[in-house]
């Protein structure tokens, strides 16, 4: 007499967990031994995929740092700001 502590459904659940489990670790291991064979053409490709990045992120923060001293000329000109502006902070004083 065999006992079942889980239902059917647990057990197809977990029956296809494993199945996609044992395809992803199929796949890693066919993914590794291109890279094994192929490491001339892989570092290639990485190289040239973070030479790309690079030369993105310098690009980016050419035009960032271009952009910032634009609107640093806007900001010098005192004829701009209004005198008669007031900010007011309120605080509650019933704590």
């Amino acid at each position: 007499m065999s006992f079942r502590f889980y239902s059917n459904s647990f057990s197809q659940i977990s029956r296809g967990f494993a199945k996609g489990l044992f395809v992803i670790g199929l796949l890693l291991i066919g993914f590794g031994t291109l890279v094994w064979v192929l490491k001339e053409i892989f570092a290639f490709i990485a190289a040239a995929i973070f030479i790309a990045v690079g030369i993105g992120c310098c690009a980016n923060a050419a035009r960032v740092y271009f952009a910032s001293g634009k609107t640093d000329a806007f900001d010098d000109d005192p004829a701009d700001r209004s005198d008669n502006v007031r900010i007011r902070i309120e605080q509650d004083t019933d704590l």
